[in-house]
């Protein structure tokens, strides 16, 4: 039987009724938060580790990744843990008193790591961006810069964060704050979309300041990177969405819709070393390395070769088959 019982929540930032699942519900949410947990654990871990030990892996293009690939570490090894064990307070499983030091630690640890992630996903894109349309520039930029921008990430997730979570304990009434909310997440946004805008309209006109097979990598590392940002985001949207509309609509939102968000917002952690894994040669080499020895490091290598190769000669095909067309108009 599912249990009706229903909450009243009210503060300054919503007010809405929110519908508690059945113990079976909350059982499978909290085993589908726990796979969760061990998932962004060991990928993000295995993310970071790699970083630390290859040389290869340790570029400026990539110091914005590991960044995020540390903050969706703590977030699954901090985070997720005792969001967990708040959950199946919920529904009974046991006691977890909410309103104590601890859940106060949990929320603020939420808030702050969620804002570190969006961060690095648009100074990802931004840095892309500058990276295409500026590269002489891009390329005299000090690993200081970035770790200046790294400090800057966290300096604003903390401060945000903060601000997030003392925001509908101020005077602002619930509308105005999640308006404000809203907007920034919105401007967020609209960065990404911007730089990707910028990004594909560069890569339509082929005139990037690379070798071909450089220009080869470099575009592929974009596209990564910018699928890296723009997953990111996109799935924190829902939440985002849904929460606006419980705040200025009153809206009653199932409990396991909520659920199924959350859970959903936290796969980004999950997908992206997934993704270094699939898309960037030199993660996936330190992979092999790490996990099945150098021999399948050495197919990986001749196979990224191949592809190098193929991508050189089209462009070096379709630069011909130009320059034969722009002969033949002035003939």
């Amino acid at each position: 039987m599912k249990n009706t019982s229903e909450t009243n929540i009210s503060n300054s930032t919503f007010s809405f009724r929110l519908e508690f699942p059945s113990k079976v519900e909350g059982i499978t949410f909290c085993i589908a938060f726990g796979l969760e947990t061990i998932l962004i654990v060991v990928g993000n871990l295995l993310t970071v580790a790699l970083f630390a030990v290859d040389k290869k892996l340790q570029k400026k293009s990539l110091l914005l990744v590991i960044n995020m690939a540390f903050a969706d570490l703590l977030f699954g090894a901090v985070f997720l843990p005792l969001e967990v064990y708040f959950l199946a307070g919920h529904y009974q499983l046991w006691k977890a008193r909410l309103n104590t030091p601890l859940y106060i630690f949990h929320r603020i640890v939420q808030v702050i790591l969620s804002q570190v992630t969006v961060i690095s996903a648009a100074l990802i894109a931004c840095e892309r961006f500058y990276a295409l349309y500026w590269p002489l520039k891009h390329r005299t930029l000090s690993a200081q810069v970035y770790h200046i921008v790294m400090f800057m990430t966290w300096t604003l997730g903390v401060l945000v964060g903060f601000l997030m979570y003392f925001l509908p304990m101020m005077s602002l009434k619930g509308r105005q704050s999640s308006f404000s909310l809203l907007s920034y997440y919105l401007v967020l946004f609209l960065i990404v979309c911007g730089c990707n805008i910028g990004i594909w309209r560069k890569f339509q006109h082929r005139n990037i300041a690379f070798q071909p097979r450089n220009r080869t990598q470099h575009q592929r590392l974009t596209k990564t990177l910018l699928f890296v940002a723009v997953f990111g985001l996109m799935s924190l949207l829902p939440v985002v969405i849904v929460y606006f509309l419980m705040s200025f609509y009153a809206v009653a939102i199932h409990w396991s819709l909520t659920q199924t968000l959350r859970l959903l917002c936290f796969s980004n952690a999950v997908v992206n070393p997934i993704v270094y894994a699939l898309r960037i040669p030199e993660f996936r080499q330190a992979l092999g390395l790490c996990c099945f020895g150098r021999q399948a490091v050495i197919v990986h290598s001749e196979g990224d070769k191949r592809r190098d190769n193929r991508a050189a000669t089209s462009v070096a095909g379709t630069r011909l088959r130009t320059l034969r067309t722009d002969r033949s108009h002035l003939m």
